[in-house]
């Protein structure tokens, strides 16, 4: 007699995109944006089908460095990148970073050695108070790969999640015109604009349908591949997106393109990323009710604001900058604000169970970025020690001349007792 019962076998699964894995709490698919810390806060990265809004800092071009990130990413990934950007030129070989990896046969960048690295986290707990020592930070030193993808997500293992970059090194330009680029300029929404029959005069209605297009052209998830062709990632960049150069039939184009936008993504193998001048629209100090409809229309939304922007007026930076001052000693240059955290296929997001940075509770929009020569990071605030770390906390030797603050006191009553030693009537 025969039983009944039959080993299941495994069914064929369809092989996930390059560079893509899954969040084990929505089942949802995940880009990386570049920046390891970002990802974090994102809940593991940025969700394929969602629209990211970047509100950009004042007067400063710290979202561009963003902006670079997520380019480079999408080239060394192999997936497919639309740029628009109507504000300036795009040149990719100037302007976004390079990869650090030994795989990709850069040697700009060296990893430390096992003594050094003991020596550097000897000198950066020396430099911050006992109680942030044990914060949590994002690793970036080697290919990333966070703790959603050790909670059980699965990623492809040909081409790593995050690739490693390096600020001081640029991509090659033989690689950069091998890569599937398409880039969108002011020059070629003119051309767009006046070879048009439907819209002319509304710059935003022709961007949805040149995005639309190249969704239909392989990106669609309602549309099955011909059999033998592999899944790809569609990436799009709106640079600057509602600032002055962008032209629309109405004062709600922004609304309608957006709603319009995050509709098409939805059913695609597509992910966007938006820089928003929020600062351009705001009366005596104070946000148009526009900005938060914008918020509204997006699926996560982070503020990036800079000390250097916010505080400084603009003859100071330009100042700054023609001296060659880039603030390479600031402990932190900015604070990020996090606005909404994506949520698809969910009600709640995912970030409180798999970011180490944001954990939630009081200290949930704690957080700070740091540009440095080589990086752009985010991580936990900390006020720095009281004094800075260059003051001197040793008592000086007897035969070292004393102090300004000793000299003072030698003709000058300072007070009731104040001075040990002092031969002053009014001491006592």
């Amino acid at each position: 007699m025969s039983s009944s019962f039959r080993k299941r076998t495994p069914t064929n699964q369809s092989k996930l995109p390059p560079a893509t894995k899954i969040n084990p709490h929505n089942a949802q698919l995940l880009i990386s944006t570049g920046v390891p810390s970002l990802d974090d806060l994102l809940g593991g990265g940025l969700p394929v089908g969602g629209v990211f809004l970047i509100e950009e800092d004042r007067r400063t071009g710290y979202s561009n460095t963003l902006l670079s990130y997520y380019s480079s990413q999408a080239i060394a990934a192999g997936h497919k990148l639309c740029i628009v950007n109507a504000d300036r030129d795009i040149d990719l070989a100037t302007q976004i970073p390079g990869w650090a990896s030994v795989s990709r046969g850069q040697s700009a960048t060296v990893l430390p050695q096992s003594g050094s690295k003991n020596a550097l986290a000897g000198d950066e707990a020396m430099k911050i108070a006992w109680r942030y020592k044990n914060l949590p930070k994002v690793d970036t030193n080697e290919a990333y790969d966070d703790r959603g993808a050790l909670a059980g997500g699965s990623r492809t293992e040909e081409t790593p999640f995050c690739e490693r970059f390096d600020l001081s090194v640029r991509v090659p330009r033989d690689v950069i015109e091998s890569a599937d680029v398409e880039i969108i300029d002011s020059e070629s929404l003119a051309d767009m604009m006046a070879s048009g029959t439907t819209h002319t005069s509304d710059m935003y209605k022709c961007i949805l349908d040149r995005i639309s297009a190249l969704i239909a052209d392989g990106y669609s998830s309602l549309k099955p591949l011909p059999p033998g062709v592999e899944r790809n990632i569609l990436r799009i960049e709106l640079c600057s997106l509602g600032s002055g150069f962008w032209q629309g039939d109405s004062d709600t184009s922004i609304l309608q393109f957006l709603h319009a936008l995050r509709g098409l993504l939805r059913y695609s193998y597509a992910a966007c990323v938006v820089s928003f001048p929020a600062h351009l629209y705001e009366e005596s100090g104070v946000r148009l009710p526009i900005v938060r409809r914008v918020e509204h229309l997006c699926d996560a939304v982070i503020e990036l604001e800079s000390f250097e922007g916010a505080y400084a007026s603009p003859a100071d930076i330009v100042a700054r900058q023609a001296k060659g001052d880039n603030n390479t000693k600031q402990e932190y240059h900015g604070f990020v604000h996090i606005r909404k955290l994506p949520r698809l296929n969910s009600l709640t997001a995912s970030t409180g169970r798999l970011s180490l940075l944001n954990t939630g509770g009081g200290s949930a929009n704690n957080m700070a970025f740091r540009l440095r020569r080589k990086k752009f990071s985010i991580e936990t605030y900390h006020l720095p020690i009281e004094g800075g770390v260059s003051e001197r906390r040793v008592p000086s030797k007897p035969d070292e001349p004393k102090t300004q603050t000793h000299k003072l006191g030698a003709g000058a009553s300072g007070g009731c007792g104040s001075i040990p030693g002092s031969k002053n009537s009014l001491d006592f």
